[in-house]
């Protein structure tokens, strides 16, 4: 029996090898960057619902259907 596998049995936990500050500061970091990432994406999808009439074969009644559908979905997300 490993020398990991006798402290699972025991219930003792492993020691991390990565140092416990810099996983704090990465998930900040990664937290960070999801946030301006998912507030980009949210500026691009308002960007393009926007503009949907000027796309070809796209009139105001289609435009506003389609809209609808987005804010539909980000509804029942969350």
């Amino acid at each position: 029996m490993g020398k990991s596998l006798r402290a699972i049995k025991r219930g003792s936990k492993a020691p991390s090898p990565i140092n416990q500050e810099m996983m704090l500061a990465w998930n900040r970091g990664y937290s960070a960057g999801s946030a301006e990432q998912r507030k980009s994406d949210i500026e691009s999808v308002v960007k393009l619902l926007e503009n949907l009439e000027q796309i070809e074969g796209i009139g105001e009644k289609t435009a506003w259907k389609i809209r609808k559908m987005f804010l539909d979905s980000f509804e029942n997300k969350e």
